[in-house]
């Protein structure tokens, strides 16, 4: 049985190379199952996006951006991912090193951080793909007593790294599957799937490195929480290149050698309640709808919802996913 999945996981991945090396803006092939079965969703003007790069974060994306004046968003009918087009305004490496430059770009500890420590223990040879510099490998190594080495290819971020003592070098997952295949327990990638313009050759290089048996673990943000309502310039190219819900992470084991053994969403962290309070404020006002405009009533909310500990039922920004490689 084993067998005779692998053989059918390897026919979809040779269909998937083929599918990647085609025109995707003509095409219009899912970046992750490579199926042809994808419609428009909404087509997006660059210029209002350049302006708020600008506004909130201080960078000039127009090199980034180059002479396309809208990007294309796109949904797939058989994993439900939404992806953008073209692939090639994904982002620069410049373009992220001067977002490592804001404080709260690379937290020192996240959410999926601590949940993925739990799924982590007891393996022994872990690489962490996208790992900046080098915070969930420095905390797994105090807190769990974990080996990792990471890839990451922002030169300041693994200089910084690299001056902690910690292993990461600057080299593609590809190249490290050519050269170890099948050598590692677990994969872990924080926040980085929704970056990657060809998600099928990704998840196909990490199922390449991982033995069998071991443990794919990833955190994307989850497009049905509340910042679906937001007008968040960083949730489209060259930053996002792609949404995800729990519906595609459920349906990758389809199309990889993979299955789901833990799903989880992230609870509204206490520095996110009044960013989601605010967030559907503007949707009551929207709809002229009154009731939490007035700032007495704002506040009193955003404190009982710290108080009651309520935002432990409220969805936050992120989901985690936890795989096994058959």
């Amino acid at each position: 049985m084993s067998s005779s999945i692998e053989l059918t996981k390897t026919d979809r991945y040779v269909r998937h190379s083929a599918l990647a090396t085609a025109d995707a803006e003509n095409k219009c092939y899912c970046p992750l199952c490579g199926s042809e079965k994808t419609s428009r969703k909404n087509l997006i003007e660059m210029e209002p996006v350049v302006a708020l790069w600008q506004k909130f974060y201080g960078i000039d994306i127009r090199s980034e951006v180059g002479d396309f004046s809208h990007v294309e968003l796109r949904g797939c009918h058989s994993c439900s991912i939404s992806f953008f087009l073209p692939e090639s305004l994904a982002g620069s490496g410049d373009m992220y090193a001067k977002l490592e430059e804001m404080n709260r770009y690379y937290p020192a500890d996240k959410w999926e951080y601590r949940t993925a420590l739990t799924d982590l223990r007891n393996r022994e040879k872990i690489l962490e793909i996208g790992c900046g510099s080098g915070k969930f490998i420095a905390l797994a190594r105090v807190e769990a007593a974990l080996s990792i080495e990471g890839l990451e290819q922002n030169k300041r971020a693994i200089l910084e790294a690299t001056q902690q003592g910690l292993h990461v070098r600057d080299a593609s997952a590809e190249s490290l599957a050519t050269e170890f295949p099948a050598s590692y327990d677990a994969i872990c990638s924080f926040q980085v799937v929704e970056h990657v313009p060809r998600l099928g050759n990704f998840i196909q290089t990490c199922c390449a490195l991982l033995k069998p048996g071991g443990l794919l673990v990833a955190a994307m943000p989850n497009q049905r929480s509340y910042i679906r309502y937001m007008v968040n310039p960083l949730d489209m190219p060259p930053h996002h290149m792609t949404r995800w819900t729990r519906a595609t992470i459920e349906r990758i084991p389809q199309f990889f050698p993979l299955k789901l053994v833990r799903f989880g969403y992230e609870p509204l962290p206490d520095h996110q309640i009044e960013l989601c309070v605010d967030t559907y404020e503007s949707i009551l006002y929207r709809y002229r709808i009154q009731i939490l405009f007035h700032p007495w009533l704002r506040t009193r909310l955003i404190a009982a919802i710290r108080r009651l500990k309520f935002n432990r039922f409220i969805r936050g920004q992120n989901m985690y996913a936890c795989y096994v490689r058959l």
